[in-house]
């Protein structure tokens, strides 16, 4: 014994599809929430935090190896110019894929 119009799930499907393409269309197309940002606000928001995430994590490494190790600054120091690295590669690699996506050419790959 079934309720309801049989062709209700069908609306349903096509509703959901529908709404799931319109989420994809605001982040950029790939449906996770990292898509291009829009504005030049958002770019340089980006990058920045690419940046300043690759020289906290670092640090915070440094500093944790210091403090466990008793190895006072050399720790810190290290693992902050690691982070500083990785941030800068981050930074590139995120300003290539924004260039892609913008459709800015090849990205030299």
């Amino acid at each position: 014994m079934t309720e309801g119009d049989p062709q209700k799930p069908k609306n349903f499907a096509e509703r959901l599809r529908e709404l799931r393409g319109a989420t994809q269309g605001e982040t950029g197309g790939d449906g996770k929430g990292r898509g291009t940002p829009q504005t030049p606000a958002g770019w340089v928001f980006r990058l920045s935090i690419e940046l300043v995430a690759g020289l906290v994590v670092g640090g915070g490494i440094g500093w944790f190896l210091d403090r466990w190790l008793g190895t006072k600054p050399i720790m810190l120091l290290i693992f902050f110019a690691l982070g500083a690295a990785a941030g800068m590669l981050n930074v590139i690699r995120a300003a290539k894929e924004m260039n892609r996506d913008l459709g800015g050419g090849s990205d030299g790959k």
